[in-house]
């Protein structure tokens, strides 16, 4: 039976009668959408409902082919941000943020595995035009997308091993080993992030099935289990001198992709609220489903229990407030994005502001999905925890997004600039 996936993709009121489709997802459009949203929406909306049909067996059974991202990029996840003239779906950063929530709803493996695609994608759109944009424009509406490898296991802070070498016929090769390379195992491409023979930081793109390339499934999280964050080798990778950029640096220009660390903590931010609403949906499910109660419950059936219903009640709002936030954080990062792309970055002080906004939800939003997660357990009894059922996915995978980017370190932050004016930080390295 299929999963409905719910809408709760904004917190406007929706007209009562809207319809559903065969997969549950409703038809009836917000005054405010525009058709092109509407048409990227229908597209995927059956791959959303097969996502969440199946999340739990392919959680439960670890299914690491690519039948997921494939179903996506034939209905042109990819592109979604790409502008018509170009091919694309022509979304708004707004309109694409919804889009991601809800496939975070149906699976968060797959938005997670999609990470460093929707940030590169931003990455291209902030590039001055030029040969390279257009033809990562194509790739992505051809259903293309990029992953990558950039954290080694044990390096000192800001130094890295894999390198970038220049062999004698002038060709330059990469040679290392990434781990927590998310996405790798399912993309077209990866970026891999290189010292060359200077010492400099390199970011070096090549087709994930290259030569020299090898991809491991070894990631052995006890969430996210399906979003590939194994380790990637590279073995004399040849690189073409036209996908070699700074590290953090746009496409053409050199210059500074200030936004980049928010998109990236913010497609956390929209996972963690898709998993917080696909506990609703799945709670409500399991209680609607229920005919056997407790003899000390307050009611003989489970749906009529309005101790049980205060539950779901409160996990909804739980939902809803994540929303918000996440909301919260749309518009500032969209104001710099657009201003990015238009060559006409924010002030400072706006630029503090998006990286605010972020930091802050990523407190809210973090621990109402964890909360929500394991209180999804009170509507019912041992039955709830069956392996089957995979309702445990939800707390398994919050956890693992909300350890990403520790909490304690980024309230300290918050704390630091509200007490002492500290500027917030926005560039962190991790090391051994």
């Amino acid at each position: 039976m299929t999963t409905p996936v719910l809408d709760r993709t904004d917190t406007t009121t929706r007209p009562a009668d809207a319809g559903t489709t065969d997969a549950g997802v409703p038809t009836t459009a917000h005054p405010a959408d525009r058709p092109q949203f509407l048409a990227a929406r229908a597209r995927l909306a059956p791959v959303f409902a097969w996502l969440a049909e199946t999340a739990a067996e392919r959680d439960r059974e670890r299914v690491t082919d690519r039948e997921a991202t494939d179903r996506l990029a034939a209905a042109g996840f990819p592109g979604l941000r790409v502008p018509e003239d170009a091919g694309g779906a022509g979304l708004t950063f707004p309109e694409a943020a919804r889009l991601y929530v809800e496939l975070a709803e149906a699976d968060s493996n797959v938005l997670q595995a999609l990470r460093v695609h929707v940030v590169n994608v931003e990455t291209v759109l902030g590039s001055p035009a030029g040969a390279r944009r257009e033809r990562w424009l194509h790739r992505f509406v051809t259903g293309e997308t990029v992953a990558n490898g950039t954290t080694e296991i044990g390096n000192r802070t800001g130094h890295y091993e894999t390198r970038l070498t220049t062999r004698p016929d002038g060709s330059a090769v990469v040679n290392g080993r990434k781990a927590y390379s998310t996405g790798t195992l399912y993309a077209d491409w990866t970026i891999v992030v290189v010292e060359d023979e200077d010492g400099a930081e390199r970011a070096a793109t090549v087709r994930s099935d290259a030569p020299g390339v090898t991809l491991h499934d070894d990631w052995d999280g006890f969430g996210q289990r399906l979003s590939a964050s194994g380790t990637t080798e590279f073995t004399d990778v040849v690189v073409d001198p036209d996908e070699l950029t700074p590290v953090g640096q746009s496409l053409d220009d050199g210059s500074s992709i200030f936004a980049s660390q928010a998109i990236f903590q913010f497609v956390h931010l929209a996972g963690l609220t898709g998993i917080a609403r696909a506990v609703v949906r799945d709670a409500a499910a399991y209680v609607a489903g229920r005919t056997r109660g407790f003899s000390h419950g307050a009611a003989p059936r489970p749906g009529d229990d309005p101790q049980v219903l205060q539950v779901v009640g409160e996990l909804e709002a739980a939902a809803f407030g994540a929303q918000a936030a996440l909301d919260a954080v749309v518009g500032p990062l969209d104001r710099a994005l657009r201003a990015e792309a238009a060559g006409a970055p924010l002030a400072e002080a706006e630029v503090d502001a998006v990286y605010t906004a972020v930091y802050a939800a990523q407190q809210v939003i973090a621990r109402t999905a964890l909360d929500a997660a394991t209180r999804l357990f009170e509507v019912g009894g041992a039955s709830a925890t069956l392996r089957t059922r995979g309702l445990d996915r939800h707390w398994r995978n919050a956890r693992v997004l909300a350890s990403h980017n520790p909490l304690i370190y980024r309230a300290r932050l918050l704390g630091d600039r509200a007490v002492n004016g500290t500027p917030l930080e926005r560039h962190y390295r991790l090391g051994g």
